[in-house]
């Protein structure tokens, strides 16, 4: 949408997961696609849940005229649904100092995604002035100011060209020292005002594809960003964007001939993820929370509680976040240091957990202390949607995370670690709620389930040191959250091990078992799935037992991931280098 000073900070993260996936094959290549977000706009309101309705000139964000010179006021009346389309209306009215009125709607912190494909099918407005877009904004500006953290137009229009549209990314550096790369799709016959058509980007690491109506008119795959190496930018979740700009750099002001008002219709907007590609955002999954829920615990269902030996609480951290998924805010938690049970917290957020099979979340241990996080969910066995306290009718399920020098469930100044906790880890613990069917199986009974989980608490039980940790991202997932990690179930005769030592610095070894010989691919990744390092690269190895040194002088301390391929058969595996 930018083409000179675009700068945008944004609001804080309510996320929200709205489908089951489907399955596609895209127009541009014939890989499948997942679906994973949607709106077809069948209902009679924007729905809250999904867009946010964005209101003004972008002045209480310091970017007066949206960065770009806009003459509109942004409003919420000038969104409507109508007869199963998204309209977003231009009008040339007076208010607030302008001279025109529109509206702009984003899904960030309530879509966002780290590649995938958007496909949004839209019928434009006509005349001199007129801006649509359908673009993306990084929810986490995580390499800088616009257009640092990148920018990628999905579709732009100017309303006195109607044959054309643009597909662009912004990178670089931070403004003025931001570059462009733009492409134009010119229709053979007819306008994008007078017909529907459908935009679409295919967006994967390190390449990203444009398409009208299934034609591939533009690739890009070479960008650059002053606050990281490639793919950064766009290794980022970003969030979608609609709005019609009235006047702006790119088009200027409207003229005598521009008719108002004029209107931007939206039949759909969706979006599919590649579900082959490792740690690929698990925006169709469960959450528990992400971002803090505005960086602020107490109004979102959380609590804390003490102890009588301890005591302590949880709150907001915008300074410490995981290096995938990590929004705005982390969740800081804060205890004593007595030995015992020394308080905790929890949040109350009833879900269904059908079809789930793993909770994970994202830890930032301090350095030096030992302690255990006893996770409880808490399973609504009699469909009340209540869990009593103690609760004689329903279930809790525990797993305890041991945090230490040596974990094993996180490592204690280990950095960020992405912890992955099968169902089938987490046992029935009837000391505090004595009742249920000793069966983790939180389904509504809407669906034909018992009930639905209630509560996830943590229990923190100490040893004598202080508690403090930020943490962020905790997610039920179908299978382990970064694609094949731990407990994958591998053909007979073949193993991928625990490296040893680990924690290690800086020398450690991979070993694994072979069944049958063939070619051998080990390489070594970070936790956002780049690859680091390749030990071995193809070479034929014979059955049996193999090891392999790992020296990590060169890389920072914390969680990586290492991945055995040979053939069909692959396996992951994570390790911690604690320098």
């Amino acid at each position: 949408m930018s083409t000179r000073n675009h700068v945008l900070t944004h609001a804080r993260r309510v996320c929200c997961l709205v489908l089951l996936p489907l399955f596609m094959a895209s127009a541009g290549n014939a890989q499948a696609w997942e679906l994973v977000w949607a709106d077809e706009f069948d209902g009679t309101a924007v729905d809250p849940a999904r867009w946010e309705l964005m209101r003004g000139d972008g002045c209480d964000l310091g970017i007066c005229g949206w960065g770009n010179n806009e003459l509109e006021w942004y409003q919420e009346q000038n969104v409507t649904i109508e007869d199963g389309m998204l309209v977003i209306t231009a009008k040339e009215e007076p208010a607030n100092g302008y001279a025109y009125t529109s509206a702009r709607l984003r899904t960030r912190n309530k879509g966002d995604w780290t590649y995938g494909r958007v496909e949004v099918r839209a019928r434009l407005p006509v005349g001199k002035g007129l801006w649509p877009a359908i673009w993306m904004l990084p929810t986490v500006e995580a390499y800088g100011g616009w257009a640092a953290s990148g920018e990628i137009d999905i579709m732009e229009y100017v309303g006195d060209r109607p044959a054309e549209v643009l597909g662009t990314i912004h990178y670089g550096g931070a403004f003025p020292n931001n570059v462009f790369t733009s492409r134009t799709h010119t229709l053979s016959a007819g306008s994008f005002d007078a017909d529907f058509h459908v935009f679409a980007l295919e967006w994967e690491p390190g390449a990203m594809r444009w398409y009208v109506d299934g034609v591939n008119y533009a690739t890009q795959n070479t960008w650059w960003t002053s606050g990281g190496s490639f793919p950064a930018p766009f290794d980022q979740a970003f969030h979608l964007l609609l709005n019609v700009a009235v006047g702006g750099n790119l088009p200027g002001a409207p003229d005598a001939n521009t008719v108002f008002p004029q209107k931007m219709e939206v039949d759909y907007v969706r979006v599919y993820r590649d579900p082959n590609l490792s740690l690929a955002d698990p925006t169709d999954d469960p959450l528990i929370f992400d971002d803090m829920e505005h960086g602020d615990p107490n109004n979102n269902g959380w609590f804390a509680f003490g102890s009588d030996i301890g005591g302590g609480g949880v709150g907001g951290d915008n300074t410490d976040l995981p290096p995938k998924n990590g929004g705005a805010f982390s969740l800081a938690a804060g205890f004593g240091g007595a030995p015992g049970f020394i308080g905790g917290f929890g949040r109350t957020h009833p879900l269904d957990l059908s079809d789930v099979d793993h909770f994970n979340f994202w830890i930032n241990p301090d350095a030096g202390q030992s302690y255990t996080l006893e996770i409880n969910l808490q399973d609504d066995d009699n469909g009340d949607g209540l869990i009593p306290s103690p609760s004689a009718v329903d279930d809790e399920y525990q797993y305890n995370c041991v945090v230490g020098p040596a974990g094993p469930c996180a490592v204690s100044g280990g950095g960020w670690q992405l912890v992955e906790i099968p169902f089938s880890d987490f046992f029935d613990d009837n000391s505090f709620h004595t009742g249920g069917n000793g069966l983790l199986d939180a389904v509504p009974t809407s669906a034909g389930g018992n009930g639905q989980l209630v509560n996830v608490v943590v229990a923190v039980i100490g040893t004598g040191t202080d508690v403090n940790f930020r943490t962020d991202f905790w997610v039920f997932t179908r299978g382990a959250l970064s694609t094949g990690v731990e407990g994958t179930e591998l053909p007979e005769g073949y193993a991928l091990h625990q490296n040893y030592p680990n924690p290690f610095n800086p020398a450690t070894t991979i070993s694994f078992d072979l069944a049958a010989p063939g070619a051998v691919h080990l390489s070594v990744f970070n936790v956002l799935g780049q690859r680091v390092v390749s030990l071995v690269d193809g070479k034929r190895m014979g059955a049996g037992h193999h090891g392999v040194p790992f020296l990590a002088e060169g890389l920072v301390s914390g969680v990586y991931l290492y991945r055995l391929e040979v053939g069909d058969v692959v396996a992951t595996r994570r390790m911690v280098l604690l320098k």
